[in-house]
């Protein structure tokens, strides 16, 4: 997902015992940890955000089942693949109304009015193509998305194969503003009333990436009224917003089962069934999902009925196992995830942050720039406990961003071991033994509730700060302080892509099942965590390749210049053998490099009250998906 940046550290939550009557059987209610962050499906890129789109819009195609490499027709009724594999062409749907509708007043205004409420003059009075799925509002959909390409969202996906870039920005300093629409234009345009898509290059994932919810399709006249992007060449004005700044920000007009009824940051969001679904409506009438970042109150609302799913980080699982052997709730899973955590260093902390580090009681923003505290820090995270305690053995360590089960992951790559001794060395050894000798303070942060991360954290804190006994037997009084800080969701990620977090724990979904989509988030310049770790202010960087031996030795100027070659030559490599040793050689070097630490695999699971029905798990959905649910 993405950033799909994860709400939870594990998707786990829990239900509780039967009740003689099902509490409001019509209404779902979950409560979770984290809030979203925006309803805009093209600037949303973390899962809370995604949950509420995925329930509201819709995309062209759709996942089948639990499957996330087979995909059934959605807003399309088919779509054909040219020979090349370089152009989409898809078939709209027609018939399909919006949510909100464009009803044309006996004063000639036009009003948009919820569907479901309409009268039967008002129904008759809509405008044509106002809240009416046409081929239009696909491509403006698409077209909007991928030049609104905000900074640090999930638009890089579209436009990595659609126009061989990685930011609408560095085609736009090449050509200028008028010529990017023209060719955005041209590569996503309608043909004969079919919405034809051309690539750059073959990309198989790409009917993936359509799958997602930042390919959601949104009605242009509705945008256009609410003072979005226009369809014109005029582009820039649109082009990457803050969260609040986007006009559809807070506001939700989609085909999906579920209308947005209301978004209260901080305390919940709700939705409510779309009667006239072209599906059919759902079998709940309502969803709710609630802000509960305390486990204490989100167990004390299953004991009163009032959630049927909550967040259980797995540190409570264990208590809620007789729950599941009495019949008193549903257990699903464990399931083996595409998902996984890891703490992530940040070369450069941003100037203004709250959490620079500082070398001897002075500011020092690169202080983690020093690969020996990186390399500390690894030997010091005791991974086999914190699988053990906080995973309860549902996790495993992995060498290098990919994951096992993809291309390109690699079971006999080292990583570091849990070991002190080499942990005190590498600390001896960092900023010219300035560090050991002076001391350092590091903020280590995770969003709250979030206790895995917090855990995690709290080892690295007591085990760095374990040397000071040592350094105190030597003279050497000024400590090294860890301090370990918990913030909102949406603040921890503001932050995070502000480059303003030092050391911080976050998970990632995996957008789609590609090896890709890991080394692009952990290692590409524009990837999700990557761009905020600043690896260019590593200097001077000499490679000599050990898995793709046909590769030159080469110096590199940074760092990321020599990431991104590697990155951008796997993506294309068509031969699956070689494209797999170049993952393999991504995976060593960042292991070598330390860019990360506590690097795991999850699995997942989902508890739920017993009268909750239809949930199925599919590792790509973002959350829960409504309308497959009912309450009995």
């Amino acid at each position: 997902m993405w950033r799909k940046i994860l709400v939870l550290a594990a998707i786990g939550v829990l239900g509780i015992w039967a009740w003689a009557q099902v509490p409001n059987p019509d209404t779902y209610i979950e409560a979770t940890i984290g809030d979203l962050q925006t309803l805009d499906p093209a600037w949303h890129y973390d899962t809370a955000s995604a949950t509420a789109i995925f329930n509201i819009y819709e995309t062209l195609v759709f996942y089948d089942g639990e499957y996330v490499d087979r995909f059934i027709p959605m807003l399309a009724t088919s779509w054909e693949i040219s020979e090349d594999g370089r152009v989409y062409t898809f078939y709209i749907r027609e018939g399909i109304r919006f949510h909100y509708v464009g009803v044309k007043t006996p004063e000639g205004t036009i009003v948009w009015k919820d569907y479901d409420t309409l009268t039967p003059e008002e129904e008759a009075n809509i405008v044509p193509g106002y809240g009416e799925l046409t081929p239009e509002d696909v491509v403006y959909s698409l077209r909007r998305a991928v030049l609104q390409d905000r900074s640090g969202g999930p638009i890089h996906m579209i436009l990595e194969p659609l126009l061989d870039i990685h930011a609408i920005s560095e085609l736009a300093e090449k050509v200028g503003d008028e010529e990017v629409f023209q060719i955005v234009s041209e590569a996503i345009k309608l043909v004969d009333g079919k919405v034809v898509i051309t690539l750059a290059f073959p990309f198989a994932p790409f009917i993936q990436i359509l799958a997602g919810t930042w390919c959601a399709i949104i009605d242009k006249e509705w945008a256009i009224s609410l003072g979005d992007w226009d369809g014109s060449a005029n582009w820039r004005p649109w082009h990457d917003p803050k969260a609040e700044e986007s006009k559809l920000f807070n506001v939700a007009n989609g085909t999906g089962p579920f209308k947005l009824d209301r978004w209260v940051p901080g305390e919940y969001i709700s939705f409510v069934r779309y009667e006239k679904y072209w599906r059919g409506p759902a079998k709940l009438a309502r969803a709710i999902i609630k802000v509960v970042p305390e486990w204490g109150t989100r167990l004390a609302m299953f004991e009163a009925g009032d959630a049927d799913v909550i967040a259980v980080p797995r540190a409570y699982v264990a208590a809620m196992e007789p729950l599941v052997q009495a019949g008193k709730a549903k257990m699903h899973g464990p399931f083996p995830g595409a998902i996984a955590q890891s703490g992530f260093f940040n070369f450069l902390v941003a100037e203004g942050s709250p959490f620079i580090p500082e070398l001897g009681g002075q500011p020092k923003p690169d202080l983690l720039a020093d690969i020996h505290i990186r390399r500390a820090f690894n030997y010091a995270m005791d991974l086999d406990t914190y699988i053990k305690e906080a995973w309860l053995g549902e996790a495993w360590p992995v060498g290098g961003p990919v994951i096992k089960g993809r291309l390109g992951y690699n079971p006999d790559q080292p990583i570091y071991p849990f070991d002190l001794e080499k942990a005190e060395q590498e600390l001896r050894l960092a900023w010219g033994g300035e560090a050991w000798k002076k001391g350092f303070r590091l903020v280590i942060t995770y969003n709250t509730g979030n206790v895995m991360r917090k855990f995690a954290a709290e080892m690295l804190e007591y085990n760095i700060e374990s040397f000071n006994e040592i350094r105190a037997k030597e003279g050497y009084t000024d400590p090294i302080v860890i301090e370990v800080r918990d913030l909102p969701w949406p603040t921890y990620l503001a932050m995070m892509d502000d480059k303003q977090l030092a050391l911080f724990f976050v998970g990632w979904l995996e957008d789609y099942a590609h090896p890709h989509n890991w080394v692009h988030p952990y290692m590409f310049r524009t990837g999700a965590f990557a761009m905020n770790q600043n690896f260019h202010v590593i200097e001077n960087v000499e490679f000599t390749p050990v898995y793709a031996t046909w590769l030159p030795a080469k110096t590199y100027a940074t760092l990321q210049d020599l990431f991104d070659e590697l990155v951008d030559l796997a993506k294309r490599e068509p031969d699956l053998k070689k494209a797999e040793l170049l993952y393999f050689e991504l995976n060593r070097l960042a292991v070598d490099y330390a860019i990360n630490v506590a690097h795991i695999q999850l699995l997942t699971r989902r508890y739920e009250q017993p009268w909750v029905h239809g949930w199925y798990y599919n590792p790509a959905f973002p959350g829960t998906y409504f309308y497959v649910l009912w309450k009995g």
